[in-house]
This record gives C-alpha cells, sequence and structure tokens, in this order.
C-alpha cells in the first residue's frame, strides 16, 4: 500500500489535569520546569497523579505522543498515514492501537507481553494554557531498528520522526536506520526538534541525522535558538540552512517564520483565546505536512499549520473529534 506519511515515534496516552500556580511552583521545586517535557521514573509519575487526585482534579485520558498526534490530524485532514511503534499488552496499549485503527492509520504494531508498562504522559495545563509534561517512555524505551518498516517506507512520500525518541536508549540507532532507508528510496524527511531539553541534551545525535537526509525541519523559537546558538533571526535561518532545504518556526500566538528552497517566509498567527496549549504544534506540523501532501508549498503548507492550530488551543486536549478536524480544512480551503 502507497502511504502519503509515514512515521516512527513514541505511543504514548497522555493523562491531563489543569494545575494551578501553586502547583506550577511546587513542580518547579521538584525540577520540573514548566511549559517543557521531563523524562520521569513511572514511580514518580505515579506519585504525581496520585497528588493531583488527592487535590479534586480529575484527568482526561487520551491517546498522545507528538508524533502521534500530527499523523491523526493528517489522517483526519485526508492523508494517507502508517503508524510504527511499540506498545505493551495492557489497558494503555490496547486503548493506544485502537485509536490509531479508529483514525484510520496504519500500522503493524502488536501487544507485547511485558512487564514493562506502555508509555504514558502527565500533562499539567496551567492557568496561562501553557503545558508541563511528565514522560515515562515505559516500553517505548525499548524501540530499536527492528520497529524500522522498510517497506512502508520505500512506499511512503514523507516520512516524520520526533527528537523525542532520541532519548530512548536505541532511538538515535532506529532514526539512523529509519532515515537511511528514506534516502535509499527517495522518501522525503521531516523531523521535529520537540524540545529544548532534547536539543540540549541531544544535539550531536540530532546533527548526525540531520546530515544523512533532512527534508523539512519543525522547530519552535527556543528549540531554533537553541540549535543555532543565536536569537537573532537571520544568523538562525543561515545556521539551519547548512543543514536542511526547508525549515519552519513557530511563535505561538504570532504565527511562524520559514524558508524553502525559494525564499523565506512569515505567516501571522491567528487571534484567538487560548485556553490549552497542548498538541498545538502536533496539530501544526500534521496540518503542514497534509498540505505538504497536496501539493501546497512550504508557506501555503504553513498557513494552514497556523489556522489548524489556533482552533486546538481553544480546546482542551491535544485532539479534536473527526467532524472539527473535517470543518478546519472545510473552511480552510473555502477561504
Amino acid at each position: 500500500m502507497k502511504y502519503d506519511l509515514c512515521c516512527l515515534g513514541s505511543a504514548l496516552v497522555d493523562i491531563t489535569f489543569q494545575i494551578d500556580d501553586d502547583f506550577v511552583k511546587a513542580n518547579e521545586e521538584r525540577g520540573i520546569a514548566k511549559g517543557g517535557m521531563t523524562l520521569i521514573e513511572k514511580d514518580d509519575q505515579i506519585n504525581l497523579i496520585q497528588e493531583l487526585m488527592d487535590l479534586g482534579k480529575l484527568p482526561d485520558k487520551a491517546c498522545g505522543g507528538s508524533a502521534t498526534n500530527s499523523v491523526v490530524a493528517a489522517s483526519l485532514f485526508g492523508s494517507s498515514c502508517h503508524m510504527s511503534c511499540i506498545v505493551s499488552d495492557d489497558d494503555n496499549g490496547r486503548f493506544y492501537l485502537e485509536d490509531l485503527s479508529s483514525n484510520g492509520i496504519g500500522h503493524t504494531s502488536e501487544l507485547i507481553d511485558s512487564e514493562i508498562p506502555s508509555g504514558q504522559c502527565l500533562v499539567m495545563i496551567s492557568d496561562d494554557a501553557e503545558r508541563t509534561m511528565c514522560t515515562n517512555l515505559g516500553i517505548n524505551s525499548n524501540i530499536s531498528t527492528k520497529n524500522v518498516d522498510e517497506e512502508v517506507i520505500k512506499n511512503s512520500d514523507y516520512i516524520f520522526l520526533e527528537g523525542y525518541l532520541v532519548a530512548s536508549p536505541d532511538g538515535f540507532n532506529t532514526f539512523k536506520e529509519a532515515i537511511t532507508q528514506a534516502k535509499k528510496y527517495d522518501t522525503k524527511v521531516a523531523l521535529s526538534l520537540s524540545d529544548t531539553f532534547i536539543v540540549n541534551s541531544f544535539k550531536k545525535e540530532l546533527v548526525e541525522l540531520i546530515e544523512i537526509n533532512c527534508d523539512l525541519i519543525f522547530c519552535n523559537e527556543s528549540e531554533a535558538q537553541e540549535f543555532a546558538g543565536s536569537v537573532i533571526e537571520k544568523e538562525i535561518f543561515s545556521y539551519f540552512k547548512d543543514y536542511t532545504r526547508n525549515l519552519i518556526i513557530t511563535k505561538g500566538s504570532d504565527g511562524c517564520i520559514g524558508y524553502d528552497e525559494n525564499y523565506e517566509f512569515s505567516v501571522s498567527g491567528e487571534e484567538v483565546k487560548a485556553i490549552d496549549t497542548n498538541g498545538a504544534g502536533d496539530m501544526f506540523a500534521g496540518a503542514v505536512l497534509n498540505g505538504l501532501n497536496n501539493q501546497k508549498n512550504l508557506e501555503e503548507s504553513s498557513k494552514f499549520g497556523c489556522f489548524a492550530a489556533s482552533k486546538i488551543v481553544q480546546k482542551n486536549g491535544p485532539r479534536l473529534s473527526k467532524k472539527e478536524y473535517e470543518e478546519i480544512k472545510r473552511t480552510f480551503t473555502s477561504n
């Protein structure tokens, strides 16, 4: 089967809570930075969840993982998609694979009988709509080159990789194999830098992967600045042009900037009241990739990305209903 987009990423189930400023301060005292992603042991994650429950807070449960959210968006916008991942034979693992299938995403993943649980992400949304994540990768830490599906990559126009997975023990070698296969079959490679923690901790590995082949990099302002070692836009673009032919830097409510092989561009953000930024970047990437699948240029695809992201920040959680994705595509296309 031919795919517009295939993906190799973390299979996570999001457990989302609303938190106040007091809990934000408590997190910072624990070394959990507001607005970032912190890798956390399972017991520590369980204790945090219990602490929130004891405060009378009720969680929302949804399938997540940055790359998964992007692939779901691309699929519901009309792209044919495949996801490669690993999950355990537990409640979260079954929930995750059922979610992929219900959203029209192909996969060849099987439930693994393991004492290691499926991955889970504790997402905490503060009053200013900022999301703070504490992730336990679980069995995602066991991802390996065995999970690289050469046939799927060969039959896909794009492969999308999330930087988060570089943090797993064999994630780097897995991505290296996936990118090598993509280069072999002329499959375009899109990479998300994912988080400043990832850039700061694994820049050497990211650079090595990008140098094999990378057609498009997604990042936000702080990730771009950390990667390029500069806060000056001109210098950042100049630095990235040594690594990739196409770049998009998201700027929150201010939209995005970027360049392709022909020119640099800037796209304004949509004026909306954000209540939850969890999943905004994922939605943006999924919409952009769908636009590229439909032969739009990077600037036009980025306009769709900004429009789609503006819709999800007005709702709680990293996903919308299927009808809402359809409405987003229909509204943007008609404008």
